[in-house]
């Protein structure tokens, strides 16, 4: 029983196990090849013989797959091209149409003032008096109303207190 359980320890130490075939002696009977030749000359072996994989046959389901999302990227981009142009084209006809507002409003102000510098006042005055007969109103017509705030006062009825 020692000596088994000695040849079981060397064996493990050594990565044999007790099955193995130990041959004695410090020549080389035949030389194994190393597993990246023996790998190395399989590959060429296939490919000498024509049984090498060749590429994969692709089906035309595949085919159509990739046209159709080729089909499907090329309408996004296409469609992002046209929203960004035509974003771009209302940009310009803003900042034109802007332009054209800024230019209407000097016009009409100037216009206005124009007009507002030809009117005269005293000439206004005259025709509403003699005219139109109209004159200014007396002091009983007049009537001082308290307002909350800067408004206007609509009358919907008699003023108490003044008939």
């Amino acid at each position: 029983m020692g000596k088994r359980s000695v040849s079981r320890r060397r064996s493990a130490v050594y990565g044999r196990s007790n099955n193995s075939i130990y041959i004695d002696g410090n020549t080389v009977r035949r030389i194994q090849p190393r597993f990246d030749e023996r790998e190395r000359r399989r590959e060429r072996a296939e490919r000498e013989s024509g049984d090498a994989l060749s590429t994969p046959q692709v089906s035309f389901g595949y085919y159509a797959f990739f046209f159709l999302a080729l089909a499907l990227c090329a309408f996004v981009c296409l469609g992002y091209v046209r929203i960004h142009s035509e974003i771009t084209a209302s940009q310009k006809r803003v900042a034109s149409l802007e332009g054209t507002l800024s230019q209407l409003q000097t016009s009409n102000n100037e216009e206005y003032e124009r007009i507002m510098g030809s009117v005269d006042m005293e000439e206004i005055k005259r025709i509403a008096m003699t005219d139109l007969h109209m004159k200014y109103p007396d002091e009983s017509q007049v009537v001082n109303v308290s307002l909350a705030g800067d408004d206007y006062v609509r009358q919907y009825g008699a003023i108490p207190g003044k008939q």
